[in-house]
């Protein structure tokens, strides 16, 4: 659950909003103290224990009726952990699986809905290809998954590097911004968007069912609503211009697993993941680009900082981000991890996993980054940083983070 504040009929509120779409309505608005009563439900405490708990916290008296209707309210929204809600939950989960691709959820909302507006806004937004020679020699891009009106500039200075052949293979590893089952969570279904099919991954779906490992990972649950990976999706399919692709979507987890100073990520399962994947790519063939849809910095107010987000912690966060990006530049997947590791991920690298992974699939190569921005509000901020990887042969503009 996300609770965002609000005020309504002049009265500070909160704003109970379920990002997984399992309740009925799209959101519920409470009082701080309906808030305080809500956090009480833990599963330990019982009617008689809530009302005590409040009455030592506030020094007022809470009627049990109150509290049974507020129980009712959550009760018939599918928000308390019970038999209705994991009903609910496996009715919607077996609906989703049942679906034979992979509708789009941002169609109408974070871009136009009508085929002939989305083109005319890519159009608009890409500003064209302006491809460079020798991009057949591209292996992986590192794009946003900020929402376009903020990224377009990034997007459009990463994406300009698509190659333009039949039949690639794109291998997209995205943030999973819900808490994730797994550390990977592979999507095998087509794709839709309004234009039209993008088909999943053909003979490497049937390679992963077969898999005795990676068979576990696919789940479709997850894809369901999330955006980091559906927003490379029409770009890829301007650009590819009626030439075929498909598409294996995995959505990773946070990784942070691996943040105190036990194993790393090159070692057990992450490790292991990469390997099987890589086994399964080469027995496949066929040309291949990795993509990590991953933005970077999540700072100040709207992520939980203290006030004030100023021009001093903009500019030290650059800084940090630039030391992110030349192990990105650098291909090194490891010296990336461990960078952040060392902050603690202070700074909410929401691209970690994403970015970390595509580092450790991509054979031996050359990185360059291609663009960089830093959003602000004056109170939040997320930064984003666009990057190509690619053989010998092929060289990039040079164009260096702003």
């Amino acid at each position: 659950m996300e609770v965002l504040p609000t005020v309504h009929d002049g009265r500070e509120m909160f704003v109970l909003r379920d990002p997984e779409g399992i309740i009925d309505e799209s959101s519920l608005v409470v009082s701080r103290e309906v808030l305080f009563v809500i956090s009480l439900m833990d599963g330990t405490r019982s009617v008689r224990d809530i009302q005590e708990a409040y009455m030592r916290a506030s020094g007022g008296l809470l009627y049990t009726d109150h509290i049974i209707s507020v129980i009712e309210a959550l009760d018939g929204r599918f928000l308390l952990h019970n038999g209705r809600y994991e009903d609910r939950l496996a009715t919607l989960r077996a609906a989703c699986d049942a679906e034979p691709f992979r509708t789009s959820f941002l169609a109408g909302r974070s871009y136009p809905g009508d085929e002939a507006e989305l083109r005319a806004f890519m159009e608009a937004m890409i500003k064209g290809r302006q491809g460079q020679a020798g991009e057949q020699h591209l292996l992986g891009i590192i794009a946003p998954h900020i929402d376009y009106g903020r990224g377009s500039e990034v997007y459009r200075q990463t994406y300009r590097h698509l190659p333009e052949k039949d039949n690639t293979l794109f291998v997209i590893f995205g943030t999973c911004h819900k808490p994730a089952p797994r550390m990977w969570n592979i999507s095998l279904k087509d794709l839709v968007t309004p234009l039209g099919r993008v088909r999943g991954p053909g003979e490497v779906a049937r390679l992963v069912r077969e898999d005795p490992v990676l068979k576990g990972y696919v789940d479709e649950w997850p894809h369901r609503n999330e955006h980091s990976i559906e927003l490379q999706l029409p770009i890829i399919q301007f650009l590819a211009g009626g030439k075929e692709f498909e598409v294996l979507s995995v959505l990773t987890g946070s990784l942070h697993e691996y943040m105190g100073d036990g194993e790393r990520p090159d070692e057990g399962e992450a490790a292991d993941l990469v390997g099987r994947l890589k086994g399964l790519l080469r027995a496949q063939g066929g040309p291949c680009v990795f993509v990590a849809a991953a933005d970077l910095a999540h700072i100040g107010a709207q992520f939980g900082d203290p006030p004030p987000l100023d021009r001093f912690m903009l500019e030290e966060s650059k800084r940090k981000d630039e030391v992110l990006l030349r192990a990105v530049a650098e291909v090194d997947g490891a010296g990336f991890f461990e960078t952040v590791r060392k902050e603690g991920d202070r700074r909410r690298i929401c691209g970690l996993a994403p970015i970390y992974f595509l580092l450790s699939m991509l054979d031996p190569c050359r990185g360059q980054v291609v663009g960089y921005q830093q959003w602000t509000d004056g109170a939040s901020s997320v930064s984003f940083a666009g990057a190509i990887f690619y053989r010998d042969g092929f060289e990039g503009q040079s164009l260096t983070p702003r």
